[in-house]
């Protein structure tokens, strides 16, 4: 696709082929991904392999935070860095990730985002923090709800060792809420689209486990 990277098609490619193989990968719901302009994915969180699950869904480069510690080799920092990857503190959204992250969706790139901030102890959903949505509407763009099903049984948490084990991921409808040029966002503006976000990846959380 325009203005994704050769290599990084050919690194999504094996990838596919990798999870297909090994993990058995079903995706639904890829026409629900925008193939232009800025958006964020907004996914539940199992394991370190949910952002290339994530990458699987759409064919542009996917931009996506990783703890600090994880740059601190010089070789795998290039690695990360080059599929998009930046730094966050805590894996939790500061000033200077959030404006970072508004430069890549004013850039028209697609970011994942984690509500939960942190991945699941126990597979369930937790609570979801309000800085995604904020970040929506000042950026402007829609938040795809994604849940991954099956990752932390591959790569569980505290484990470095590969499992196999199958993988499941859906995408739902885009959210998106249009504020007025001249209007300022609100309190209310943020909690209604947090309000639809929760709502939406609960709902397709308990419709996977149907």
């Amino acid at each position: 696709m325009k203005g994704t990277p050769f290599w990084y098609s050919i690194l999504r490619g094996l990838a596919i082929a990798v999870f297909k193989v090994f993990f058995a990968i079903e995706i639904e719901g890829k026409e629900n991904i925008p193939y232009g302009g800025g958006a964020i994915l907004a996914s539940n969180h199992l394991s370190y392999l949910d952002p290339i699950v994530l990458g699987i869904f759409v064919p542009r480069r996917v931009n996506f935070m990783a703890k600090e510690e994880l740059f601190e080799n010089l070789f795998f920092r290039w690695m990360i860095v080059k599929l998009g990857a930046f730094p966050i503190k805590r894996e939790r959204i500061d000033r200077t990730t959030y404006k970072k992250i508004l430069k890549l969706l004013q850039k028209r790139e697609v970011v994942v985002l984690f509500p939960e901030g942190t991945r699941s102890i126990d597979g369930t959903i937790g609570q979801l923090h309000a800085g995604i949505a904020r970040i929506a509407l000042k950026a402007d763009v829609p938040i795809i709800p994604i849940i991954v099903w099956g990752t932390e049984k591959v790569l569980p948490r505290g484990k470095k060792l590969i499992r196999l084990a199958r993988i499941r991921a859906r995408a739902g409808k885009p959210l998106k809420k249009n504020i007025a040029s001249n209007r300022e966002i609100t309190r209310k503006d943020i909690e209604e689209l947090q309000n639809e976000l929760e709502e939406k990846m609960r709902l397709l959380y308990r419709e996977g486990l149907s």
